[in-house]
């Protein structure tokens, strides 16, 4: 009789940081509909088009969070780490204070999840 195996539970690190690029993901994507609306209203004077180019920002900001959660699901936690940080600065600048927070926290959780990985395993 053949037991199916299961998969490998995932370290608590890309646990946690799965969480925290799920929740900056869901915050940019909030700030970003909220700042593309205010930009519509705002476009009948030229003010408008500031809050539309931040809204958009988190708009991709969200997007690209889901890509790095794809990434730490299938276990590619160097290309999430190196995505990370791009999208961490990009949303410093434009897409929030909090935002760029949250994915610096996770970010910082690479290093530890990147040293679990790779050390070896100690013989019982």
């Amino acid at each position: 009789m053949a037991f199916a195996t299961r998969p490998a539970a995932p370290p608590p690190e890309a646990e946690s940081i799965r969480s925290l690029t799920r929740i900056a993901g869901i915050l940019a994507l909030v700030f970003g509909i909220i700042l593309i609306l205010v930009g519509v209203f705002a476009l009948i004077i030229i003010v408008g088009i500031i809050p539309l180019i931040f809204g958009i920002v988190d708009i991709i900001i969200y997007t690209n969070c889901n890509e790095i959660i794809r990434l730490v699901d299938e276990g590619d936690y160097r290309r999430a780490k190196e995505k990370t940080l791009v999208w961490m600065v990009i949303g410093f600048i434009l897409g929030g204070l909090i935002v760029g927070i949250l994915l610096l926290v996770a970010y910082l959780r690479y290093d530890d999840l990147l040293r679990r990985v790779q050390a070896p395993a100690t013989p019982v």
